[in-house]
């Protein structure tokens, strides 16, 4: 990171942290009310080859176009499951990133089990690294996504 990038007006300056939370999501245009959630602690956008994988999964196991399906980071937003569903009207939930499941208290939720929540549809499975290389983890979670989708 260069100097000048954090260098502000005011003579303060602004060190990005890896769990800093950014605004809410924009709502796709023609949302076809489908969130995929992901985590990645490393960066808030996804490199080229995970974003390119996932964008496959949308296409070919969701059926669904990339570009109106809201798809954000939870490791850098302030974005919950209650804003996705009184706010954008979302109806199925992915989410890729186990850990996050450990952040519900007394919620029952099994990874690769599809639960309700605020009135949503939410698959949790691993993390797309996870279920991008291990065939075990792919084919668990694809047959749940085929549920998901049914």
């Amino acid at each position: 990171m260069e100097i000048s990038e954090i260098y502000k007006k005011d003579k303060l300056y602004d060190i990005p942290s890896a769990g800093a939370k950014t605004a809410l999501p924009v709502k796709p245009a023609s949302y076809n009310r489908v969130a995929v959630l992901y985590e990645y602690p490393e960066s808030a956008e996804l490199p080229a080859d995970k974003a390119s994988f996932m964008n496959k999964i949308i296409e070919a196991g969701m059926k669904l176009q990339p570009d109106q399906t809201l798809t954000t980071n939870l490791s850098h937003t302030s974005l919950t499951l209650q804003k996705l569903s009184e706010e954008y009207g979302t109806q199925r939930v992915v989410i890729f990133g186990a850990d996050w499941i450990g952040h519900l208290r007394n919620a029952h939720i099994d990874k690769n089990e599809i639960c309700l929540l605020y009135g949503m549809k939410v698959l949790t499975t691993d993390t797309l690294d996870v279920i991008n290389t291990n065939d075990g983890a792919k084919k668990n979670f694809w047959g749940q996504l085929k549920k998901l989708f049914a």
